[in-house]
């Protein structure tokens, strides 16, 4: 290894996705918000504030990633939040958030698609990125798509 080389951190991203602004609270209270820096194949993660901080305010999804470590991928969103207090947002774990607002599946319609990601194993979770990875995976509203269940083996 050459002076000059990198440090691998064992992140990689994929593209971030726009998406429509739902509300969300803290679920996991040992949750932190991230700050990215880096390439995409090489990204690093700094811890910009804790979520036990913020139990009580309400938070604006504006972008998504998947974020891969330790081979494994999880969606991250970009948070914001609603309150006039001036503090920063920064990327966040979908497990660590819950949205206001959510719906279960339906004979026509499917649930919303952070109810539907939570449902989801590691194998399965890394099989939506093989999925999203070469196309945009949101609808004309600027909603996240699930896929059918019979997408996965």
């Amino acid at each position: 290894m050459t002076a000059s080389a990198a440090k691998k951190t064992g992140y990689s991203r994929t593209f971030k996705t726009p998406l429509a602004h739902d509300k969300y609270k803290v679920k996991n209270k040992n949750g932190r918000i991230f700050k990215m820096t880096d390439k995409a194949k090489n990204i690093k993660l700094k811890t910009n504030h804790y979520l036990k901080n913020y139990k009580k305010t309400k938070w604006i999804r504006t972008n998504s990633t998947l974020i891969k470590h330790k081979g494994n991928w999880i969606v991250y969103y970009y948070m914001k939040p609603i309150t006039k207090k001036k503090h920063t947002g920064g990327w966040v774990k979908l497990t660590d958030m819950k949205p206001i607002k959510t719906h279960k599946a339906i004979k026509y319609t499917y649930a919303d698609f952070d109810t539907w990601y939570r449902t989801l194993t590691k194998k399965q979770r890394n099989q939506y990125y093989q999925l999203v990875r070469d196309g945009d995976n949101t609808d004309a509203e600027g909603e996240l798509l699930p896929f059918s269940s019979g997408y996965f083996l």
